[in-house]
């Protein structure tokens, strides 16, 4: 159903912010249903039709979304609002669960699960549609959050298809890397797309190894995903109950502190206020973090562009009076491992089996219950579970061919965390006396940050040019000791300064001047 025509709203979905419609709303000048109708338009014009950016799997349906609208927009007039972005729409990666009564089934990316609503809500969406905020929209997902197919391409789904960035014109590229260049960057990629074409001011993604920051990346974004533990994880697929968090993404440094602060279990005041002169930052040399790994072909006017703007982002924190340190040393994703293998990897497809169990008993009537009949599901409707151009599901069979115990699973998390958090993360900051590492932000220090539990986080910095840089964004990914979650947003208050507010993809503005 298309949405209705509503009063001239004051505001142009692909540059407002949170802060912004917040301030319409306080005026009058907008309401939340003007709010809502405007973006579900946005969503129907880029979604399947016009660019096909195929971030959404399901919007929220129309009728429920002005419902919700127009009670939020009652109590508003009465002079009651439940919390600070009361009346704000965002977007939720779609391994969160919602219930019937959302409108939105939860599928993972799924086709097996393509018609399945959760008994209830996960604790993230209950917390924040207590405050107000209104779920808009179940972004797309590499499947299963790229643990189903042999290097599944980032932000694709038997379900969905191939989200494609907002930036690239043509979309992904046949041949390109599984995270290559002209692909959206990760398996949160939906929930980045929908705020850089403006299909929300706001998203959540999740992660289990940088989906969150690099999707983010590379939609010229600022996102985080907090300390391990701080956010609730009830309620939402996941590849390791050790591992997984749940992140947000902004167009802007106060609208992710907004939403951060939402989302409870994170200071982000410890330091507001402090100038440039209280900020230590560590950074990693690009050439040893493999920042270029990326583009196929490999193109050196690329690699420059990175390294240039890596350069340049360095020198404007020292002249405005920050303290750089380079090159600050991590250890390497190879000396993480335990026993030759990867932790993240090897813990995951071992905690996997039980993890799809406990996700499939808070569907309603879902139409697998198990790993083993969810991966004969695939098999016997393989058209439609396992179309072209990924065929398998080998990742699924992995698991339950891992080897791994409950002990030795233990074992390896207790190698990585101590190896990547006290003696790698935190030993680095202290000896350098910096509040936090950045390096680029395609670069794998957040996997570094992923096995410590620590936060990680990105901020926009410049556009890759060129034939191989194919306009997308390019920023700076940031990690941190545990805590360290307000230092790096007061980090993205003073750096948003520095490079200006939001820019819109140049590919949608394009074709929003040409209609």
């Amino acid at each position: 159903m298309a949405p209705p025509d509503t009063p001239s709203a004051s505001f142009d979905p692909l540059t407002a912010t949170a802060v912004d419609l917040l301030a319409s709303l306080k005026s009058g000048q907008l309401t939340s249903v003007q709010i809502v109708t405007h973006y579900l338009a946005q969503i129907q014009k880029h979604n399947r039709a016009g660019l096909a950016l195929r971030a959404i799997i399901s919007p929220a349906p129309l009728a429920i979304a002005l419902t919700h609208a127009h009670a939020l927009d009652r109590e508003r007039a009465a002079g009651k609002t439940r919390g600070p972005l009361h009346g704000i729409p965002l977007l939720v990666k779609d391994a969160i669960l919602t219930a019937a009564a959302t409108g939105m089934p939860t599928t993972a990316g799924a086709t097996a699960f393509a018609h399945c609503f959760a008994r209830a809500n996960a604790a993230v969406v209950e917390r924040l549609t207590q405050q107000g905020l209104l779920i808009l929209g179940k972004a797309s997902l590499t499947e299963f959050c790229g643990h189903k197919a042999t290097c599944t391409t980032a932000g694709w789904s038997a379900l969905n298809g191939q989200t494609q960035s907002a930036y690239v014109v043509g979309g992904f590229r046949a041949g390109d890397l599984f995270m290559g260049r002209s692909g959206p960057g990760g398996s949160s990629s939906g929930s980045a797309v929908g705020v850089s074409a403006g299909f929300a001011p706001l998203a959540l993604g999740t992660e289990t190894s940088g989906s969150v920051v690099m999707p983010a990346n590379r939609a010229g974004l600022y996102a985080m995903t907090p300390t391990r533990g701080a956010v609730s994880l009830e309620g939402v697929f996941a590849l390791s109950r050790d591992f997984d968090k749940i992140g947000a993404m902004a167009k802007g440094a106060a609208d992710l502190a907004l939403l951060m602060s939402a989302l409870g279990g994170v200071k982000v005041d410890e330091s507001i206020g402090r100038g440039w002169e209280h900020v230590a930052i560590g950074f990693v040399d690009p050439r040893v973090w493999d920042a270029f790994r990326y583009n196929e072909p490999r193109d050196e006017s690329v690699d420059a562009q990175i390294i240039a703007h890596y350069d340049w982002a360095k020198a404007q924190i020292q002249d405005r009076g920050g303290r750089v340190v380079y090159p600050v040393e991590l250890p390497s994703m190879e000396s993480l491992r335990y026993e030759g293998k990867s932790v993240s990897h090897s813990v995951a497809s071992h905690q996997i089996p039980s993890l799809m169990e406990e996700f499939c008993s808070k569907l309603v009537d879902p139409p697998v219950r198990s790993l083993p009949e969810l991966i004969e599901w695939n098999r016997k409707n393989a058209s439609r579970a396992m179309p072209e151009p990924h065929t398998n599901q080998a990742y699924l069979l992995e698991t339950l061919e891992s080897s791994m115990t409950d002990a030795t699973a233990a074992a390896a998390l207790a190698h990585g965390r101590r190896l990547a958090g006290p003696a790698g993360i935190d030993r680095a900051l202290a000896d350098h006396s910096v509040d936090f590492i950045i390096g680029p932000g395609d670069c794998a220090i957040c996997a570094v940050a992923a096995l410590a539990g620590y936060p990680t986080a990105v901020v926009p910095l410049g556009i890759l040019e060129g034939e191989g840089g194919m306009g997308q964004p390019q920023g700076l990914m940031m990690i941190s000791g545990a805590g360290g979650e307000g230092r790096m947003l007061e980090f993205m208050r003073l750096w948003e300064d520095v490079v200006g507010g939001w820019k819109v993809p140049l590919l949608l503005r394009a074709t929003e001047e040409g209609e």
